[in-house]
């Protein structure tokens, strides 16, 4: 009978090991997953590398066919809002800065990372969009 009850005791301490152990492994993961997920904010992923520059300059050339001697060889990065307020970013951080100005809304109707291409012979300004190249919208300056 004693030895009965010594191996239910110790029966039960191994599921209750096990138990403890199912549960702190499935915590350990969730935290894995959820300082990941942290992290992974902070970083664009390789599906949203911003193209170069020099991409958004011939884009904008090919497509208005324009010389590339009067566009500006630095685009900005910037944000662009869906009814076209413009504010200043950066390529590695994709993060949201301050209001540099106004444009047309997007072509798209939705918010996007962009080059802004300087046409400084027309004095003409094109966001052409930092994942796929392509132009969602302009504008005209003095």
């Amino acid at each position: 009978m004693k030895r009965r009850l010594q191996s239910e005791h110790n029966r039960i301490k191994l599921i209750n090991k096990r138990i403890l152990l199912t549960i702190s492994f499935g915590i350990l993961v969730t935290a894995i997953v959820f300082f990941g997920l942290q992290d992974s904010q902070n970083r664009p992923s390789l599906s949203r590398l911003p193209i170069p520059p020099d991409i958004a300059i011939l884009r904008v050339a090919n497509t208005f066919n324009i010389s590339e001697n009067q566009i500006g060889k630095s685009p900005n990065y910037v944000y662009v809002k869906s009814d076209g307020k413009v504010y200043e970013s950066k390529p590695e951080l994709n993060n949201i800065g301050n209001s540099i100005g106004i444009t047309e809304p997007t072509t798209t109707g939705g918010s996007h990372f962009a080059w802004e291409v300087d046409d400084v012979q027309e004095k003409h300004k094109y966001y052409v969009d930092s994942v796929i190249a392509e132009i969602i919208s302009n504008s005209s300056y003095k």
